[in-house]
C-alpha cells in the first residue's frame, strides 16, 4: 500500500523556514554554549540569543569563535579575516600584508557591523590611497584641492596610539552612513568631538569606501555626505566624502567644523 504524500502546508513552511533561522542563528554558538542552553532552565535565555545573532554581519559571526576564548577588549583576528585582509591589501593596493597574530576589538553587538583593516602604509596617508582609488575607479574620482591630501590633510586621530601601525576597527555594514541624526536634530562635528565619538578618519574611510565597492559594485554613501571627523585638514576644517550620481564621482571636500545638514552623516568606528 502506497503511502500518501506529505502535505506541507504553508504554516509548516513558514515554521520550517524560521527554524532553519534559528538554527544558522545557533552555529555562532561554542559547545560549552550549546550544552548551557541545552538545559531546561537556561531556555528562557535563547530567544535574546537568537534576536542578537540574527542581527549580526558575516565578520562578526567569525569573529565570535575568537572572542568567546576570552574576556579581553581585544582578541586575535580570526584566520579567515586575516587571509581575506592580507589578500585585499596585496591586490588592491600592492602592499604584502601579514595580520596572522594582528590585536583587534571585540566585536560590537546590537547592530550589523563589518571588519575593515588598515595598514600602517595607509592609515596616515589618504593621499596614497585616493591615487589608487582614481586607478581602480577609472579616474572618476574629484578632490577639492590641487594639493597632496597628506600635506592637506595631515591630522588622522581615530585613536593616537592605533597611528603607529596596522589596527582594524569595526564599523556599520550599512550602504548609507547611519550615525549624526539625534532626537532629530543633525549633529555637527563639533557636536561629535563634544559627545565623544570616535569616526572615522579619512584614510579609514577611504579603504571602507574601496572594500565596499569591490563587494557590491556600488560606491557606499550616495544619499548622504560621510564626515571623517577623525580627520582634520591643516585649517581645522573637516574632510567630507561621498558619490556624485550625477557625474559618477567619488569626491573629497572640505567643510566646517560647525556644519551641519540634512544629509550629513557620519561612520562611528569600533576602535
Amino acid at each position: 500500500m502506497t503511502k500518501a504524500p506529505l502535505l506541507v502546508t504553508e504554516t509548516v513552511q513558514q515554521r520550517l523556514t524560521l527554524a532553519g533561522r534559528f538554527a544558522n542563528s545557533v552555529g555562532i554558538l561554542s559547545d560549552e554554549e550549546v550544552s548551557h542552553l541545552l538545559k531546561n532552565e537556561n531556555h528562557s535565555e535563547v530567544p535574546e540569543l537568537v534576536r542578537i545573532a540574527a542581527n549580526l554581519g558575516r565578520d562578526q559571526r567569525i569573529a565570535l569563535k575568537e572572542s568567546v576564548k576570552t574576556d579581553s577588549p581585544r582578541i586575535t583576528i580570526p584566520s579567515e579575516l586575516a587571509e581575506e585582509w592580507e589578500s585585499f591589501w596585496k591586490a588592491e593596493y600592492g602592499i604584502k600584508a601579514d595580520l596572522a597574530e594582528l590585536q583587534i576589538p571585540r566585536q560590537p553587538l546590537g547592530y550589523k557591523a563589518r571588519l575593515v583593516v588598515i595598514h600602517e602604509k595607509a592609515s596616515q596617508s589618504p593621499e596614497m590611497l585616493y591615487q589608487s582609488d582614481a586607478k581602480a575607479y577609472g579616474g572618476k574620482i574629484w578632490r577639492f584641492t590641487e594639493k597632496d591630501l597628506d600635506e592637506t590633510a595631515p591630522l588622522h586621530k581615530p585613536l593616537e596610539k592605533l597611528l603607529s601601525g596596522t589596527f582594524g576597527f569595526w564599523a556599520a555594514d550599512e550602504q548609507e552612513a547611519p550615525d549624526g541624526c539625534v532626537g532629530n536634530i543633525n549633529l555637527n562635528t563639533a557636536a561629535v568631538d563634544d559627545i565623544g565619538w570616535i569616526t572615522e578618519s579619512l584614510p579609514m574611510r577611504q579603504v571602507h569606501g574601496r572594500k565596499h565597492w569591490r563587494e557590491h559594485e556600488i560606491q557606499p554613501d550616495q544619499n548622504v555626505v560621510t564626515f571623517c571627523a577623525g580627520s582634520r585638514f591643516a585649517g581645522g576644517n573637516v574632510p567630507g566624502m561621498n558619490f556624485d550620481r550625477d557625474y559618477g564621482l567619488v569626491y573629497v571636500f572640505a567643510y566646517g567644523p560647525q556644519d551641519a545638514y540634512d544629509n550629513v552623516r557620519f561612520r562611528r568606528a569600533v576602535v
